[in-house]
């Protein structure tokens, strides 16, 4: 069976071409995409220390999880370094900072069967999966979801909140894991600092090691501009409404592997520093073996396999 993931869902709502690209064919860019794999080195050190690793093991297992990349010259060398010291400088700011939470769970994975609302049918094709950054238990005995984000504004990122599907969609299988309400999801987050060490007449004149201080000592200056958590609270009507939309996925889906058409969403191609996949779509000769390679898995997130 097929499992759709909140990205999964989300990359078709973008793009259904950009989604089969990447979870059908398995496409990988080889350029680095460091939004990502910064990402990957905080909930790896996140999930280190949830699991009851000290700061430094946290840091060490996330930060190893940047050792594939190989930079090819100076300037992709400076990037790696600047990177890594910007990631770990979050963790260390993020781990002694952020509340002690009663964890009931630390990265749990899930597969569940989607069910037609009003028949209670289970899909025979598709299941809902995904991975919860963590559970845990209030002073009252009720069970949040924690998730845990780093962003570029962390005002900005708390609009998305009313709307943000993940949260939805952990708070619906959470309380279908455990078979008892979700209070809401608490969301855990650091802003991205887009500091660089000291230059002088365009050359750095900054060790790293002082970076590191330096940034380090501004993140700890100014907690309430680079760290936040908050309570997001789901109502029952959310909750049933994402259920319903989520079978209208898997219908929309049936429809669409009946028709034999893959719709491209021409709007996006250009957002956000543009669509990884456009010289596939221009039919740019040799793009594909040049530009990516096939990845093992569908889901790079999850561990959990798909089945037949």
């Amino acid at each position: 069976m097929e499992i759709l993931t909140h990205s999964r869902i989300a990359m078709r709502q973008v793009c259904p071409q950009k989604e089969y690209y990447h979870y059908v064919e398995r496409l990988r860019p080889r350029e680095v995409a460091w939004a990502l794999s910064i990402g990957t080195a905080w909930h790896q050190a996140l999930e280190e220390w949830q699991k009851g690793s000290n700061e430094d093991e946290a840091v060490a297992a996330g930060l190893a999880t940047l050792d594939w990349i190989r930079p090819e010259n100076d300037e992709e060398a400076y990037k790696l370094q600047l990177e890594r010291i910007r990631t770990e400088v979050m963790i260390r700011f993020a781990i002694r900072h952020f509340r002690p939470r009663n964890l009931v769970a630390v990265e749990r994975e899930f597969q569940l069967p989607i069910v037609n609302p009003a028949t209670r049918r289970k899909s025979r094709k598709y299941l809902l999966g995904g991975k919860i950054d963590g559970v845990c238990e209030d002073e009252q005995g009720k069970l949040w979801i924690l998730e845990n984000k780093t962003t570029a504004s962390i005002e900005q990122f708390k609009q998305s909140y009313g709307m943000s599907q993940q949260l939805t969609l952990y708070v619906y299988a959470a309380s279908r894991i455990f078979d008892r309400p979700i209070a809401g999801a608490i969301v855990r987050a650091v802003q991205k600092s887009r500091m660089e060490p000291k230059r002088r007449n365009g050359e750095v004149v900054e060790t790293w090691e002082d970076f590191r201080d330096r940034l380090l000592a501004e993140y700890e200056a100014n907690p309430a501009k680079y760290l936040s958590e908050d309570e997001v609270l789901r109502s029952s009507e959310q909750v049933k409404q994402f259920e319903a939309e989520l079978w209208m996925e898997c219908l929309e889906r049936n429809w669409q592997a009946r028709s034999g058409v893959i719709r491209h969403n021409t709007s996006n191609c250009h957002q956000y520093g543009g669509c990884p996949f456009l010289p596939l779509c221009l039919g740019v000769e040799g793009a594909r073996e040049s530009m990516f390679f096939v990845s093992s898995q569908s889901h790079d997130e999850l561990s959990l396999t798909e089945t037949a």
